[in-house]
């Protein structure tokens, strides 16, 4: 008798016989299989040969199963059973959202443009959990455990990195406070201001500008100075509608408030040049995208965030 290792390898020929069983013939199982009888007819035999038994009684009038054909086919059907059960977990697996997704993402977007979206994809997929990572600092997607992470900059090698928006940072001041001392129209007029900044580097009080007009050639750089500097952008903002300065911001967090008015761009004629503007990528790996819960976050970032007008 051949060993059970050979069986492994004819798994077809089992499902065929259980498909010639239920069809009660050669010839309607060929027409459900998309086989000639003979083709059947041969399957049938190599099975036979390899199992060194007999399967069917044959006559002119009908098929029956031998007693160990029917020993043998009560086995096949529960391998089939065992393998639909199999495909249909697969399935369920590859179409349900659940399981956890780690995502990274940098302080003043993590508020204000991934946060508002995640209560309403919670409340609709019941079995996912989110870990929203707030932090400024670039994250490793493998030594970190995350599956997605948002970053302003060259995205790193390795990865799969989508341009999510264009980041510019803004001056901006209260009406009230431009009232009270003035609207600057070139940034060395930024001296008799206070310029509410970063504070985190030695060079963050030095604002360096290129003209958008093109009728003022080249750069200007000014050492600015403020009472006031904070790291986070919020704090800066809120500073500035309290009419403590000109605040640079980044573009996405002053919409509202550009257009209701509350706040002013400073300097619309002038780019502020810097690091922290330019490309944001949504970077993840590729195995990890596969995932139906990375790729449902990854859908919903780009579809809330990307391509979002720069202001």
């Amino acid at each position: 008798m051949r060993t059970p290792q050979d069986i492994s390898h004819h798994l077809s020929e089992l499902a065929l016989l259980v498909s010639v069983v239920e069809a009660g013939s050669f010839s309607e199982a060929a027409r459900q299989n998309g086989l000639s009888p003979s083709a059947v007819s041969r399957q049938i035999g190599r099975l036979e040969r390899l199992l060194e038994v007999r399967l069917f009684e044959r006559s002119t009038r009908q098929l029956r199963l031998t007693d160990s054909g029917q020993d043998i086919c009560r086995h096949a059907k529960q391998m089939l059973s065992a393998a639909r059960a199999a495909a249909d977990s697969a399935k369920r697996h590859a179409t349900t959202i659940e399981g956890r997704v780690r995502l990274s993402a940098p302080k003043a977007m993590s508020l204000q443009l991934v946060h508002p979206h995640l209560p309403a994809l919670l409340a609709e997929y019941l079995g996912l959990d989110l870990e929203l990572l707030v932090s400024d600092q670039p994250v490793d997607l493998i030594s970190g455990g995350v599956d997605i992470a948002i970053r302003l900059g060259d995205p790193p090698v390795g990865v799969v990195a989508r341009p999510l928006m264009e980041l510019r940072t803004l001056l901006c001041a209260s009406p009230e406070y431009l009232a009270r001392h003035g609207t600057p129209t070139h940034p060395e007029q930024l001296l008799r201001h206070s310029c509410l900044h970063l504070g985190e580097a030695p060079d963050d009080d030095v604002w360096s500008f290129q003209s958008l007009t093109g009728h003022v050639a080249g750069r200007v750089s000014v050492q600015i100075r403020g009472r006031y500097a904070s790291n986070h952008s919020e704090i800066r903002r809120d500073a500035a509608l309290r009419g403590l300065g000109i605040a640079c911001l980044p573009d996405f967090t002053v919409t509202r408030m550009l257009a209701d008015k509350r706040l002013v761009q400073v300097l619309p004629d002038w780019r502020l040049l810097g690091r922290y503007q330019g490309t944001v990528w949504l970077i993840y790996s590729a195995d990890r995208y596969r995932t139906p819960r990375v790729k449902l976050m990854v859908d919903v970032l780009l579809k809330h965030i990307g391509g979002k007008p720069v202001i």
